[in-house]
C-alpha cells in the first residue's frame, strides 16, 4: 500500500523486536538488511532498472531519516498513550508472562525494550539538535 516503508519498519522494530537484537549494532544490521532487500525487490518488480537507480531514487540516508522520524513517532505514542497501561513486564524467557502479554507490543511489556526505545529517541533528538 501507500506510505513510507521506513515508518512500517520503525513500528516493527519498536514493537516486535526485543532489545537484545537492537543493541551493539543489531538495529543497524537489521535496517541495512531490510534496505538492501528493498532495493533488490524494487528492481525485481520493475520500480527501478538497477539497484543503483533504486538507490538514487530512495537513498539509505532518506530511508534512515524516515525511520528515525517513525521511531520518534512511536515514542510519542508510547509516552502519550501506552505508558500508563504498562503494568507487569514480561521477559522473553518467562513463558507465563509472555502468554499474558501476547498481544502487547514489546515496549509495553519489556523493560529492556522500553529503555532501548527511550534511549534511542533521546539519541535521535540530540543528533537533530533538540
Amino acid at each position: 500500500g501507500f506510505g513510507l516503508a521506513a515508518t512500517d519498519i520503525a513500528h516493527f522494530m519498536t514493537s516486535a523486536v526485543h532489545a537484545d537484537l537492537l543493541v551493539d549494532g543489531g538495529e543497524d544490521a537489521l535496517l541495512r538488511h531490510y534496505y538492501d532487500e528493498l532495493q533488490h525487490h524494487l528492481v525485481e518488480y520493475g520500480s527501478s532498472n538497477t539497484e543503483g537507480d533504486a538507490n538514487r531514487k530512495y537513498s539509505y540516508e532518506t530511508f534512515l531519516d524516515q525511520y528515525e522520524i517513525g521511531v520518534l513517532d512511536i515514542c510519542r505514542l508510547m509516552i502519550a498513550y501506552t505508558w500508563d497501561r504498562f503494568s507487569e513486564p514480561a521477559e522473553k524467557d518467562d513463558e507465563e508472562a509472555c502468554a499474558r502479554t501476547f498481544n502487547k507490543t514489546s515496549y509495553n511489556k519489556s523493560i529492556p525494550t522500553i529503555i532501548w526505545l527511550l534511549s534511542r529517541c533521546d539519541e535521535i533528538l540530540k543528533t537533530r539538535g533538540v
